[in-house]
């Protein structure tokens, strides 16, 4: 009987209308869970890290690497930085300036890093304690965590002191010593750049001296990396090596360079083994192989479910280059 109803009939039956209400019913209340499901869901953003670098041409020296390094971070796009580096100046000129100490006080910081000049934490030693202190309290005050930017030894000494610093060790030991002095009595946070690159200097005599500027005391583009790395180890507590970044600089070198800031910083590598590579022996051969581990001299891997352990020497030049990217952990 229904099907011989006409379309107007069939609106105007009471028994189709309760229908039509209830399967409406059904209708919203499917779309209304629909809607939950399937609404923007608002982001919550990272919280900010604020970073005030306060210094001279030593900071202006790497201010570009670290800020790419950290855009290249997953934290990178919650992270603002911001650099103060007048060339030549030293911490004092800084606590006069009361321009500099009024951004330091209304910043709002997470972190500020003081790098004195280049010279005075070994020639005028008080001077830099003086000033340092007087800026860590501003620094305190405002809410923030000081971070000494401890720099490195010149290349070639002191040449205007040449009698006390002759050569590159012995500005480095005093300049370690006394930012790391001034440090503890702050209770301030120290990057240890100087540390660092006296241990590529030790472990790489070569790559150590190519990461000065021509001037034998300004960083080159391997030297503003190494402070780079230090820094993001210091404030982040993270392993620089981790992030991938676009640098000409030999992938060994920068390898050398990241392991030199892990180990300075005490930062924990995170393991990158294992790896899966297509090894090739000197005479061309070539195997699947699961990289697990490497020590100076030897190469572990797994190939056909079997454990295999090979001269690194013995390798082809272009399996030797890649093996040396990795790290040492046997």
């Amino acid at each position: 009987m229904l099907f011989h109803l006409t379309l107007h009939q069939q609106i105007q039956s009471p028994q189709l209308i309760m229908i039509s209400k209830h399967t409406m019913k059904l209708i919203i209340l499917t779309l209304s869970i629909l809607s939950d499901l399937f609404s923007p869901v608002t982001a919550v953003a990272a919280e900010e890290v604020r970073i005030l670098f306060v210094g001279n041409s030593y900071t202006g020296g790497i201010r570009g690497t670290f800020s790419k390094l950290v855009a290249a971070a997953p934290e990178g796009s919650a992270v603002k930085i911001e650099y103060i580096s007048p060339g030549g100046k030293n911490l004092e000129s800084h606590l006069k300036n009361p321009s500099i100490t009024k951004k330091i006080m209304d910043g709002k910081w997470n972190f500020v890093v003081l790098q004195d000049q280049s010279q005075t934490p070994a020639v005028f030693p008080d001077k830099f304690k003086n000033a340092a202190i007087g800026l860590d309290k501003l620094i305190d005050a405002s809410g923030a965590k000081t971070v000494f930017y401890q720099t490195w030894g010149r290349r070639d000494g002191d040449k205007m002191n040449i009698k006390r610093f002759p050569d590159y060790k012995s500005v480095q030991d005093v300049l370690s010593k006394n930012y790391t002095s001034v440090a503890n009595q702050c209770d301030a946070m120290l990057a240890p750049v100087g540390d660092t690159w006296a241990q590529v200097m030790k472990a790489n005599l070569n790559l150590g001296k190519s990461m000065y500027a021509g001037d034998g005391s300004h960083p080159s583009a391997k030297g503003a990396y190494l402070a780079a790395c230090v820094f993001y180890a210091t404030i982040f507590a993270k392993d620089p090596g981790t992030i991938q970044y676009d640098s000409n600089i030999p992938k060994q070198e920068m390898a050398t360079i990241q392991r030199a800031a892990r180990e300075t910083v005490g930062i924990v590598e995170k393991s990158v083994y294992p790896i899966n590579y297509p090894l090739t022996n000197n005479s061309g051969n070539q195997i699947k192989a699961m990289i697990t581990g490497k020590s100076k001299t030897h190469l572990y891997f797994k190939s056909r479910a079997k454990n295999h352990v090979f001269k690194i020497d013995q390798l082809s030049e272009q399996s030797q280059k890649y093996v040396a990217t990795l790290p040492v952990n046997k």
